[in-house]
């Protein structure tokens, strides 16, 4: 039953890409714009969290009041480093890419040298790409979310798991103990590979769609083999079988 989701993705992706007649361009660009999207959305959704077992902590009846504003100032800062960080390294390689992609498949509507010029501003390429793009890609988000359900639900089960297992601790520092076991357990660090994962995923698609491109093998079959790649649930297949 765990593969139905997935599955549904698919052929989801498949449908767009043969009943819009989808061409090498928009398989590319379709698979970028998901990439930034959906990847942006994993890291607000991760550090999000951290903000939220962070809050859980600092207000915890047996947190000493007198370090509630300063933990509060600090916290806020290391997520603001991280939101600031993670916003321009990773919307910084997506503008970058896009430079690449827009000289062999240009998009009308599309500034010239795709979203480059907004490498140093992710606010400027995420609301750009998401007004250019979403109109006539955005049925692919739809799959694409489905796929990365695990990716974007994690880190919110994690802060909750480690909110339920303090809640009734009512000593101080078997509070701080149990916190940073279970945050150790569940460390960001590890939500946050998802997102670059995909990345060199869609680096992989992106190659090989434009080198097919340009052997002349961009035909629907072949996208066929290429989504399948992508979206086919082989890991819960092959746990199946072990």
């Amino acid at each position: 039953m765990r593969i139905i989701p997935d599955l549904l993705a698919f052929a989801i992706g498949l449908a767009a890409a043969y009943f819009l007649r989808w061409e090498t361009g928009d398989l590319v660009w379709s698979l970028w714009f998901c990439s930034l999207m959906v990847g942006y959305l994993t890291i607000l959704v991760t550090i999000g969290s951290g903000i939220y077992i962070g809050l859980h902590m600092m207000t915890h009846r047996e947190f000493e009041r007198k370090y509630r504003i300063p933990a509060i100032l600090g916290g806020g800062a290391v997520a603001l480093f991280f939101i600031a960080f993670f916003s321009f390294h990773f919307c910084g390689f997506h503008a970058g890419h896009s430079a690449f992609l827009a000289s062999f498949f240009p998009v009308p509507g599309m500034p010239e040298g795709g979203f480059s010029g907004f490498f140093m501003n992710p606010f400027g390429l995420l609301t750009g790409a998401f007004s250019t793009l979403l109109p006539i890609y955005g049925v692919f988000l739809i799959p694409a979310l489905i796929a990365e359900r695990k990716n974007l639900l994690k880190p919110v089960a994690g802060a909750m798991n480690i909110v339920q297992k303090t809640q009734g601790i009512t000593d101080i520092k078997a509070l701080r103990k149990n916190g940073a076991s279970e945050s150790r357990k569940k460390s960001g660090a590890d939500f946050m590979i998802g997102p670059y994962k995909n990345v060199i995923r869609m680096h992989l698609l992106i190659f090989f769609f434009a080198g097919a491109h340009f052997m002349k093998l961009d035909h629907f079959a072949v996208y066929a083999v290429v989504y399948a790649v992508y979206f086919f649930p082989w890991r819960e297949l092959f746990r199946k079988q072990i």
